[in-house]
């Protein structure tokens, strides 16, 4: 009796001593969300996870990806110990060896390189996970290379351009304020997708709230069911509609004259311009009828302060994504909502912070002029600053930049993400020395020279703040797998070996050193924080933001520019400081490839390529798909779950269709970062914005073929 009552209390993970089960706290980290988990774990490993619901910030739920990031800690595919290449390049055969080895031989290959080459022919890149950036940037600079690039030259950084050159610096990301707004407009964004623990729970906060709501995307989303008003450009024209809607707050005298002529610059420039865009002109652009345009920017106005809602890339994978996004952003400065309650980055509390933390320091890198992307792409050297963009990345490591790249050294990184990725790999192929850090054998890693295996989040000791003030440690959830290094171990021991330290004044060795050192603003020790399972209060906040602060703006004019100077200043090559329309479709060959092709919408068990290794959510949807809308469906005499091909101008693919009518007549979408297919190969890795470097994922072109009626 007693056996069968032990097997059942183990079979239902219940945490008791009779079972063997306890329950660990940690942080997720499979997202952006890094949401706080109950981990059950049961002969060092982790059994079961849950949503924490005692901690700040907590309410007990965790999504889908959460729940599968068991799955994560222990896939077949994890990297266990450092492996040198034995094979050709590409083809995964690795044996094991010492990190002494491993850290000895990538040392040896960087000096070689810097003896012969210089630093510079050196290029460090970081992808996923991006806690430690600060931290990579300085040893960058200390090794000597201007460099260092990361996923977020085709993630963030785009709309940080755009935001920075309208705000100034540290803008990245406009965040509305949910608890105070009356009216919330969610552009290009589906938050009941996007980290949906989080900005899912505010949202859906503030819809109960009785917030009125604009949707602005081309698909019907579970986002847009709750809109009082839902708009739906074609892919890539969001910014013709943003400066027709800025014309229609103008000419009716609705916007915030006060705020317009107290913070602002620029404005009278700006009004001249966006006169061109008539209701009849965007509605032709666009497909958004005149009289829905009309009336989301009469609300915007009357109901202001409003806030936008935007994600890091959707609006900005585009030919003219930058421009598109300034203009967006710029009805917060007409409508006066920007930095005010109710708004978008409005006035709040003091808030505990880390000291170098990702997204809280900015560290300038050396040499930066020297960088392989410095003349292309000025705008986004003078915006960014601490990094090179690397979507060009194959002709650097081809040599066909202003020099070659003879070494690089990876973390996390995923050629996938990239337009052509097929380039990227011949370019993997032909460079002198590549080594990569990561948890999994993935294509990338299969290029490698060297090897190194990184922690996953719940197997390395970490800080986070919850909340606004709450200081949370997270020891090892469980042990890590084989002989896996936390990120900051192996970038500390790497510096080690080159002769240097990461850290100034105060020097860091190894992870726990770094982290000591992150919790110096808060007035805490880390026995205080270790000593605190629920976490332990700052001792020290940083103080409450007021509007008289945020408005006290970072730009070469010291206002809100509606005319950007640090854009306008790139002239020569084309770039406007207004928030001008460039449209796409005349750069394309829309008539032999008519329908406008959209890659990348958010599905909520998915988030990038990295949860498409996971078998319970990939085995939640039958990959690879193309949706489409009925209507065109029916014009091309298509049926439901038909093998159709997918043509491009740079090839094509074939896929199975899916009759969806929350697509947009004309547009055709398909998802990213499937494991069996890979849709960035069918996009010109020369469609970028001339802006940013960002690749034009949202609004590039293509056909569809009955698979029958296709000639090769």
């Amino acid at each position: 009796m007693e056996e069968k009552k032990i097997k059942a209390l183990t079979e239902a993970k219940i945490p008791c001593k009779e079972t063997g089960i306890s329950v660990k706290t940690g942080i997720c980290g499979l997202c952006g969300g890094f949401c706080p988990v109950d981990a059950y774990c049961k002969d060092g490993k982790v059994i079961k996870i849950e949503g924490n619901k005692d901690l700040p910030g907590s309410n007990g739920r965790v999504c889908v990806k959460g729940a599968a990031l068991k799955q994560a800690l222990y896939h077949p595919d994890r990297l266990l110990y450092p492996m040198k290449r034995i094979g050709k390049r590409g083809e995964g055969k690795f044996e094991r060896i010492s990190w002494e080895e491993a850290l000895t031989t990538i040392a040896e290959k960087m000096n070689q390189t810097k003896e012969k080459y210089g630093a510079k022919s050196t290029m460090i890149y970081v992808g996923h996970p991006k806690w430690f950036r600060p931290q990579i940037t300085e040893f960058a600079n200390l090794y000597g290379t201007p460099n260092i690039g990361t996923e977020s030259s085709t993630c963030a950084y785009a709309l940080m351009m755009a935001c920075q050159s309208i705000f100034g610096r540290g803008v990245m990301m406009p965040m509305p304020d949910m608890r105070r707004c009356k009216l919330l407009v969610v552009w290009g964004v589906n938050p009941l997708y996007s980290n949906s623990v989080t900005a899912g729970s505010a949202f859906l906060g503030a819809v109960k709230r009785g917030v009125k709501l604009i949707v602005i995307d081309p698909k019907c989303t579970p986002t847009s069911q709750y809109a009082n008003m839902h708009l739906r450009p074609i892919p890539g024209t969001d910014g013709a509609l943003a400066l027709g809607m800025a014309r229609v707050m103008i000419t009716e005298g609705i916007y915030n004259q006060e705020y317009v002529e107290k913070y602002t610059s620029g404005y009278e420039e700006y009004k001249e311009y966006v006169m061109e865009f008539t209701p009849e002109k965007v509605e032709a652009i666009t497909g958004v009828p005149k009289e829905d345009m009309i009336a989301a920017a009469r609300m915007m106005a009357t109901e202001a302060p409003c806030p936008i809602q935007l994600s890091a890339s959707p609006v900005v994978h585009n030919m003219n994504g930058v421009q598109n996004a300034r203009a967006i952003v710029m009805l917060l400065a007409l409508t006066g909502s920007f930095g005010v309650e109710g708004g978008t980055m409005p006035p709040g509390p003091g808030k505990a912070v880390l000291k170098d933390a990702f997204m809280g320091v900015r560290i300038p890198r050396v040499h930066p002029e020297e960088d392989l992307s410095h003349e292309e792409f000025p705008a986004w050297a003078k915006l960014t600053e601490n990094e090179v963009q690397v979507t060009h990345m194959a002709d650097y490591l081809e040599g066909k930049g202003e020099y070659p790249v003879q070494t690089l050294i990876a973390f996390g990184m995923n050629h996938h993400m990239w337009p052509r990725p097929d380039r990227l790999e011949t370019a993997l192929e032909q460079v002198d020395f590549f080594a990569n850090v990561d948890m999994y054998m993935t294509d990338t890693a299969k290029y490698a020279d060297i090897l190194l295996p990184a922690q996953v989040s719940l197997e390395r000791e970490q800080i986070e703040i919850l909340g606004l003030d709450t200081i949370f440690y997270q020891g090892h959830v469980v042990e890590p797998a084989g002989e896996a290094w936390s990120d900051m171990d192996i970038i500390t021991g790497l510096a080690e070996k080159l002769g240097f330290e990461i850290g100034g004044q105060e020097p860091i060795h190894n992870n726990e050193e770094y982290l000591r050192k992150s919790l110096s603003p808060t007035g805490l020790t880390l026995e205080e924080v270790k000593a605190a399972p629920m976490g332990a209060k700052a001792k020290k906040v940083m103080p409450g933001r007021t509007t008289e602060d945020i408005l006290k703006v970072k730009t070469p004019t010291g206002k809100i520019e509606f005319v950007s100077s640090i854009i306008g200043s790139c002239e020569k090559e084309g770039h406007e400081g207004l928030p001008v329309y460039h449209e796409f479709r005349e750069k394309l060959p829309m008539e032999e490839y008519p329908l406008i092709l959209t890659t990348g919408s958010r599905k909520p068990q998915l988030f990038h390529s990295r949860t498409y290794r996971l078998p319970w959510l990939v085995g939640l949807e039958k990959c690879p798909i193309v949706e489409i809308h009925p209507s065109d469906a029916e014009k091309l005499g298509m049926a439901d779950k038909e093998q159709v091909i997918l043509r491009t101008p740079v090839g094509s693919m074939e896929l199975e269709l899916s009759i969806d009518s929350s697509c947009l007549p004309g547009a055709v979408n398909v998802y990213h970062g499937a494991g069996n297919m890979d849709i960035n190969l069918l996009i010109d890795d020369t469609y970028l914005d001339p802006i940013s470097g960002f690749p034009g994922y949202k609004s590039y072109c293509c056909r569809l073929e009955k698979k029958e009626e296709t000639h090769e």
